[in-house]
């Protein structure tokens, strides 16, 4: 076989894995037998049991011997917990989380890009309580969805972020009807205010701010959000929390080397 072929057999492969673990994400607790993730995947049984049973020789899957459905593994836990070990963003973050939470009794959020989605890092619950679109730490929406996303992508190189919006249009009629032109449209005014809105688009009755994260010389890569009940977000009240979550970016810029790697763990 080619050089070039052996690469192409490799790519598809990865791509099938990736692909098996995020369904096994998307089922959740309830896991899925052999013959579901190959019906899932749309691959011969032979195929779904060569890459299934190597990634449960590694860990990244498991498989209850009871019932004979596959969950993800917990070197996926740990492999989390290494990326959230306290050397980056995350743990410079989260007093700005803490206070912010407690200033203001609502949920705040570190969203961070990751390709063409946006990652929840980490969250600080408020009195309070609401739901969001990513759900839980780790939890991913596309690029694009929500003032934290909109808010990175709208620092990004208007090149890149037109590639960003172009992959993932096809997903944005998911949310509330939501479309590539007015992703777009908003990002002007982003950039203007240095702060992304939503009041109640995407969700019924919940709001959101958000302030991108801008390391000196660095791109955008992340952003701190907070997540209220729409009639929370009044008139008075949105030029407060804009201050507040500007403040505290401020700092967490400041202390940003622009020669450090930067983590998001």
């Amino acid at each position: 076989m080619a050089k070039d072929e052996i690469a192409a057999t490799g790519t598809q492969l990865l791509d099938r894995a990736v692909a098996i673990l995020k369904f096994l994400g998307d089922v959740g607790q309830r896991g899925a037998t052999m013959a579901m993730i190959g019906e899932a995947m749309g691959l011969k049984q032979s195929t779904a049991h060569r890459i299934v049973t190597a990634m449960e020789r590694h860990g990244l899957v498991d498989r209850e011997r009871e019932t004979k459905r596959y969950r993800l593994g917990l070197a996926l836990f740990a492999m989390g917990a290494a990326a959230a070990d306290g050397t980056g963003l995350r743990t410079m973050a989260r007093p700005a989380l803490v206070r912010l939470s407690a200033n203001t009794g609502d949920s705040v959020f570190l969203m961070a890009r990751a390709g063409f989605n946006t990652v929840c890092v980490d969250r600080q619950q408020g009195t309070y309580v609401i739901d969001s679109l990513t759900g839980h730490t780790g939890g991913q929406i596309p690029m694009g969805v929500g003032p934290a996303s909109q808010a990175i992508l709208a620092f990004l190189l208007p090149t890149e972020a037109e590639v960003v919006m172009k992959t993932n249009a096809p997903l944005y009629k998911q949310y509330g009807g939501l479309t590539e032109k007015k992703v777009k449209d908003a990002l002007a005014e982003i950039r203007h205010n240095g702060y992304a809105i939503d009041r109640g688009a995407l969700v019924a009755g919940i709001s959101a701010i958000a302030v991108p994260i801008l390391p000196p010389g660095r791109d955008a890569v992340a952003a701190i959000a907070i997540n209220l009940t729409s009639a929370r977000l009044t008139d008075e009240r949105l030029p407060q929390l804009v201050e507040m979550l500007k403040a505290e970016v401020r700092n967490i810029e400041a202390s940003l080397n622009p020669l450090d790697e930067l983590h998001v763990g």
